[in-house]
Protein backbone atom coordinates (compact mmCIF):
# COMPACT_ATOMS: atom_id res chain seq x y z
CA UNK A 1 0.00 0.00 0.00
CA UNK A 2 3.19 2.53 0.53
CA UNK A 3 4.49 1.47 -3.03
CA UNK A 4 0.99 2.31 -4.41
CA UNK A 5 0.58 5.28 -2.66
CA UNK A 6 4.65 6.38 -3.60
CA UNK A 7 3.96 5.59 -7.19
CA UNK A 8 0.41 7.16 -7.08
CA UNK A 9 2.04 10.64 -6.26
CA UNK A 10 4.84 10.14 -8.61
CA UNK A 11 2.40 9.99 -11.29
CA UNK A 12 0.95 13.18 -9.79
CA UNK A 13 3.87 14.76 -10.17
CA UNK A 14 4.73 13.75 -13.75
CA UNK A 15 1.10 15.13 -14.89
CA UNK A 16 1.55 18.52 -13.02
CA UNK A 17 4.78 18.59 -14.76
CA UNK A 18 3.66 17.37 -18.17
CA UNK A 19 -0.15 19.42 -18.14
CA UNK A 20 -1.28 16.53 -20.79
CA UNK A 21 -4.41 17.03 -22.66
CA UNK A 22 -6.19 14.47 -24.10
CA UNK A 23 -8.90 14.75 -27.45
CA UNK A 24 -10.51 12.52 -29.28
CA UNK A 25 -10.95 13.50 -33.45
CA UNK A 26 -11.68 10.02 -35.88
CA UNK A 27 -9.59 7.41 -36.09
CA UNK A 28 -7.17 9.02 -33.78
CA UNK A 29 -6.74 10.28 -29.70
CA UNK A 30 -3.84 12.30 -28.77
CA UNK A 31 -2.43 13.05 -25.74
CA UNK A 32 -0.45 15.88 -25.77
CA UNK A 33 1.86 17.88 -23.78
CA UNK A 34 1.21 21.32 -23.07
CA UNK A 35 4.20 22.41 -21.02
CA UNK A 36 6.34 24.90 -23.10
CA UNK A 37 9.43 24.77 -21.40
CA UNK A 38 9.77 20.91 -21.58
CA UNK A 39 8.33 20.94 -25.15
CA UNK A 40 11.41 23.58 -26.05
CA UNK A 41 14.01 21.16 -24.64
CA UNK A 42 13.38 18.63 -26.81
CA UNK A 43 11.93 15.56 -24.38
CA UNK A 44 8.76 16.20 -24.78
CA UNK A 45 7.34 13.52 -26.25
CA UNK A 46 9.69 11.31 -23.76
CA UNK A 47 7.86 13.24 -20.51
CA UNK A 48 4.52 12.09 -21.99
CA UNK A 49 5.49 8.90 -22.86
CA UNK A 50 6.49 8.67 -19.31
CA UNK A 51 2.94 10.10 -18.35
CA UNK A 52 1.07 7.28 -20.27
CA UNK A 53 3.17 4.55 -19.09
CA UNK A 54 2.95 5.87 -15.13
CA UNK A 55 -0.97 4.85 -15.76
CA UNK A 56 0.52 1.19 -16.47
CA UNK A 57 2.36 1.26 -13.11
CA UNK A 58 -0.65 2.56 -10.67
CA UNK A 59 -3.00 -0.14 -12.50
CA UNK A 60 -0.65 -2.98 -11.98
CA UNK A 61 0.07 -2.07 -8.25
CA UNK A 62 -3.55 -2.44 -7.93
CA UNK A 63 -3.67 -5.44 -9.13
CA UNK A 64 -0.96 -6.64 -7.03
CA UNK A 65 -2.77 -5.39 -3.82
CA UNK A 66 -5.09 -7.51 -4.80
CA UNK A 67 -3.04 -10.37 -5.20
CA UNK A 68 -1.17 -10.12 -1.71
CA UNK A 69 -4.61 -9.93 -0.42
CA UNK A 70 -5.77 -13.37 -2.09
CA UNK A 71 -2.65 -15.14 -0.98
CA UNK A 72 -3.15 -13.90 2.87
CA UNK A 73 -6.75 -14.58 3.00
CA UNK A 74 -6.67 -17.93 0.36
CA UNK A 75 -3.21 -19.66 0.67
CA UNK A 76 -1.52 -18.23 3.46
CA UNK A 77 0.81 -21.74 3.20
CA UNK A 78 2.12 -19.31 0.39
CA UNK A 79 2.37 -16.23 2.37
CA UNK A 80 5.80 -17.48 3.36
CA UNK A 81 6.87 -17.21 0.01
CA UNK A 82 6.27 -13.28 -0.23
CA UNK A 83 7.75 -12.48 3.27
CA UNK A 84 11.02 -10.31 4.07
CA UNK A 85 12.63 -9.45 0.97
CA UNK A 86 11.02 -11.77 -0.93
CA UNK A 87 8.23 -9.21 -0.78
CA UNK A 88 9.62 -7.67 -3.81
CA UNK A 89 9.40 -10.11 -6.06
CA UNK A 90 5.65 -9.20 -6.03
CA UNK A 91 7.02 -5.60 -7.91
CA UNK A 92 8.36 -7.18 -10.70
CA UNK A 93 5.61 -7.06 -12.60
CA UNK A 94 4.50 -3.83 -12.57
CA UNK A 95 8.26 -2.98 -13.65
CA UNK A 96 7.59 -5.42 -16.59
CA UNK A 97 4.04 -3.39 -17.53
CA UNK A 98 5.66 -0.19 -16.98
CA UNK A 99 8.11 -0.54 -19.85
CA UNK A 100 6.26 -2.23 -21.94
CA UNK A 101 3.58 0.21 -21.99
CA UNK A 102 6.55 2.88 -21.94
CA UNK A 103 7.59 1.42 -25.49
CA UNK A 104 4.09 0.29 -27.09
CA UNK A 105 3.36 3.94 -26.26
CA UNK A 106 6.59 5.60 -27.63
CA UNK A 107 6.93 3.23 -30.79
CA UNK A 108 3.56 2.19 -31.69
CA UNK A 109 2.07 5.57 -30.76
CA UNK A 110 4.48 7.88 -32.33
CA UNK A 111 4.54 11.55 -33.08
CA UNK A 112 4.59 11.48 -37.24
CA UNK A 113 3.97 14.54 -39.88
CA UNK A 114 0.86 12.85 -41.04
CA UNK A 115 -0.68 12.82 -37.50
CA UNK A 116 0.50 16.57 -37.27
CA UNK A 117 -1.50 17.44 -40.30
CA UNK A 118 -4.61 15.09 -39.03
CA UNK A 119 -5.07 16.99 -36.25
CA UNK A 120 -3.27 20.52 -36.64
CA UNK A 121 -6.88 22.14 -37.61
CA UNK A 122 -8.61 20.50 -34.86
CA UNK A 123 -6.18 21.79 -32.31
CA UNK A 124 -5.94 24.60 -33.89
CA UNK A 125 -9.72 25.63 -33.24
CA UNK A 126 -10.05 24.42 -29.81
CA UNK A 127 -6.82 24.78 -28.09
CA UNK A 128 -4.83 27.22 -30.49
CA UNK A 129 -1.74 25.60 -30.74
CA UNK A 130 -0.26 24.37 -33.39
CA UNK A 131 0.12 20.59 -33.77
CA UNK A 132 3.36 20.91 -35.40
CA UNK A 133 4.95 22.31 -32.44
CA UNK A 134 4.04 20.33 -29.79
CA UNK A 135 5.07 17.15 -28.14
CA UNK A 136 2.26 14.35 -28.41
CA UNK A 137 1.85 10.84 -28.59
CA UNK A 138 -1.09 9.60 -30.55
CA UNK A 139 -2.49 5.76 -32.32
CA UNK A 140 -3.63 6.64 -35.21
CA UNK A 141 -5.53 3.36 -36.56
CA UNK A 142 -6.03 4.06 -40.02
CA UNK A 143 -5.52 6.72 -42.65
CA UNK A 144 -7.58 7.52 -45.67
CA UNK A 145 -6.18 6.76 -49.13
CA UNK A 146 -6.38 8.91 -52.12
CA UNK A 147 -10.01 7.09 -53.24
CA UNK A 148 -11.04 6.94 -49.89
CA UNK A 149 -10.14 3.45 -48.80
CA UNK A 150 -8.73 2.46 -45.64
CA UNK A 151 -5.11 1.95 -44.79
CA UNK A 152 -4.80 0.68 -41.65
CA UNK A 153 -1.64 1.49 -39.63
CA UNK A 154 -0.33 -1.49 -38.25
CA UNK A 155 1.84 -0.23 -35.74
CA UNK A 156 -0.63 1.85 -33.82
CA UNK A 157 -2.76 -0.62 -34.14
CA UNK A 158 -0.36 -3.14 -32.03
CA UNK A 159 0.38 -0.40 -29.97
CA UNK A 160 -3.32 0.45 -28.72
CA UNK A 161 -3.64 -3.32 -28.97
CA UNK A 162 -0.96 -4.00 -26.02
CA UNK A 163 -1.99 -1.58 -23.87
CA UNK A 164 -5.64 -2.92 -23.81
CA UNK A 165 -4.20 -6.12 -22.97
CA UNK A 166 -2.38 -4.66 -19.95
CA UNK A 167 -5.56 -3.43 -18.85
CA UNK A 168 -7.42 -6.64 -19.13
CA UNK A 169 -4.36 -8.51 -17.31
CA UNK A 170 -4.79 -6.37 -14.45
CA UNK A 171 -8.31 -5.97 -14.22
CA UNK A 172 -9.08 -10.25 -14.66
CA UNK A 173 -6.56 -10.27 -11.60
CA UNK A 174 -8.77 -7.84 -9.08
CA UNK A 175 -11.32 -9.45 -10.17
CA UNK A 176 -10.66 -13.07 -9.65
CA UNK A 177 -8.59 -12.82 -6.71
CA UNK A 178 -11.64 -10.56 -5.34
CA UNK A 179 -14.13 -13.08 -5.88
CA UNK A 180 -12.12 -15.61 -4.06
CA UNK A 181 -11.71 -14.03 -1.62
CA UNK A 182 -15.27 -13.23 -1.27
CA UNK A 183 -15.97 -16.69 -1.57
CA UNK A 184 -13.40 -17.62 0.96
CA UNK A 185 -14.58 -15.68 3.87
CA UNK A 186 -18.30 -16.52 2.85
CA UNK A 187 -17.74 -20.02 3.45
CA UNK A 188 -15.93 -19.38 6.85
CA UNK A 189 -18.77 -17.36 8.31
CA UNK A 190 -19.94 -20.30 10.20
CA UNK A 191 -16.58 -21.10 12.09
CA UNK A 192 -16.73 -17.22 13.30
CA UNK A 193 -17.38 -15.47 16.63
CA UNK A 194 -19.95 -12.50 16.28
CA UNK A 195 -17.05 -9.83 16.13
CA UNK A 196 -14.97 -11.58 13.87
CA UNK A 197 -18.43 -11.91 11.69
CA UNK A 198 -19.18 -8.28 11.52
CA UNK A 199 -15.39 -7.24 10.77
CA UNK A 200 -15.93 -9.30 7.42
CA UNK A 201 -19.18 -7.83 6.92
CA UNK A 202 -17.24 -4.31 6.74
CA UNK A 203 -14.07 -6.09 4.66
CA UNK A 204 -17.00 -7.83 2.41
CA UNK A 205 -18.23 -3.62 1.74
CA UNK A 206 -14.66 -2.19 1.51
CA UNK A 207 -13.49 -5.19 -0.89
CA UNK A 208 -16.84 -4.48 -3.50
CA UNK A 209 -16.04 -0.91 -3.42
CA UNK A 210 -12.06 -1.29 -4.17
CA UNK A 211 -13.50 -3.63 -7.17
CA UNK A 212 -16.02 -1.45 -8.41
CA UNK A 213 -14.94 1.92 -7.73
CA UNK A 214 -11.09 1.32 -9.93
CA UNK A 215 -13.51 -0.10 -12.64
CA UNK A 216 -15.18 2.82 -13.15
CA UNK A 217 -12.38 5.58 -12.79
CA UNK A 218 -9.34 3.78 -14.56
CA UNK A 219 -9.91 1.03 -16.14
CA UNK A 220 -13.25 1.83 -18.15
CA UNK A 221 -12.08 5.60 -18.66
CA UNK A 222 -9.13 4.33 -20.32
CA UNK A 223 -10.39 1.41 -22.20
CA UNK A 224 -13.08 3.92 -23.69
CA UNK A 225 -9.82 6.34 -24.99
CA UNK A 226 -8.26 3.02 -27.09
CA UNK A 227 -11.98 2.55 -28.39
CA UNK A 228 -13.28 5.61 -29.05
CA UNK A 229 -11.52 6.46 -31.98
CA UNK A 230 -11.68 2.38 -33.35
CA UNK A 231 -15.56 3.56 -34.21
CA UNK A 232 -14.53 6.99 -34.94
CA UNK A 233 -16.86 8.42 -32.03
CA UNK A 234 -16.35 11.86 -31.87
CA UNK A 235 -15.86 13.29 -28.06
CA UNK A 236 -13.12 15.73 -28.61
CA UNK A 237 -11.79 17.45 -24.98
CA UNK A 238 -14.58 15.51 -23.34
CA UNK A 239 -12.35 12.63 -23.38
CA UNK A 240 -9.98 14.51 -20.51
CA UNK A 241 -12.33 13.33 -17.97
CA UNK A 242 -10.17 9.92 -18.09
CA UNK A 243 -7.42 11.71 -17.14
CA UNK A 244 -9.19 13.76 -14.12
CA UNK A 245 -10.76 10.43 -13.22
CA UNK A 246 -6.96 8.90 -12.98
CA UNK A 247 -5.44 11.91 -11.09
CA UNK A 248 -8.28 11.44 -8.78
CA UNK A 249 -8.80 7.69 -8.00
CA UNK A 250 -5.12 7.41 -5.78
CA UNK A 251 -6.13 9.97 -3.10
CA UNK A 252 -9.85 8.30 -3.21
CA UNK A 253 -9.27 5.11 -2.73
CA UNK A 254 -8.07 5.05 0.48
CA UNK A 255 -11.12 6.89 1.73
CA UNK A 256 -12.65 3.37 1.27
CA UNK A 257 -11.42 1.56 3.68
CA UNK A 258 -11.06 4.53 6.20
CA UNK A 259 -15.01 4.96 5.61
CA UNK A 260 -16.41 1.11 5.73
CA UNK A 261 -14.19 0.08 8.74
CA UNK A 262 -15.23 1.40 11.83
CA UNK A 263 -12.28 1.23 13.51
CA UNK A 264 -10.49 3.16 10.42
CA UNK A 265 -13.41 5.23 10.70
CA UNK A 266 -13.41 5.96 14.42
CA UNK A 267 -10.10 6.88 14.61
CA UNK A 268 -10.57 9.38 11.86
CA UNK A 269 -13.57 10.81 13.22
CA UNK A 270 -11.98 11.26 16.66
CA UNK A 271 -14.69 9.22 18.28
CA UNK A 272 -12.30 8.16 21.16
CA UNK A 273 -13.84 9.62 23.62
CA UNK A 274 -17.54 9.13 22.87
CA UNK A 275 -15.98 5.49 23.29
CA UNK A 276 -14.36 6.14 26.43
CA UNK A 277 -17.36 7.90 27.94
CA UNK A 278 -19.75 5.36 26.60
CA UNK A 279 -17.26 2.67 28.71
CA UNK A 280 -17.17 5.20 31.80
CA UNK A 281 -21.17 5.38 31.72
CA UNK A 282 -21.17 1.63 31.31
CA UNK A 283 -19.05 1.26 34.07
CA UNK A 284 -20.69 3.46 36.60
CA UNK A 285 -24.01 1.64 35.68
CA UNK A 286 -22.52 -2.01 36.54
CA UNK A 287 -21.31 -0.56 39.90
CA UNK A 288 -24.36 1.11 40.78
CA UNK A 289 -26.62 -0.31 43.78
CA UNK A 290 -30.00 -1.48 43.05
Amino acid sequence: MIVFAVCSMIYSIVEVFTEAVIHIKGPVFIVFMDNAWLTRTGWGNEVTTLYCASFALVISLLAVQFFYRYVVTCKPILSNQIEGKRLTLLFIPCLVCFVLWFELVYFGMANTVEKQEYMREELKVHYNVDSRNLAFIAPMYWSTGNNGEKKWNILDCIGSLGCAAIITVCLSTIIFCAWNIYSFLKKSQSQMSPKTLEMNRQFFRTLTFQTLFPFFTLYSQVGLLLLLPVFEVYVAGMANSASACVAVYPCLEPLIAIFCIKPFRRTVMCDKRRKVNSCTTDGFSAHRPL
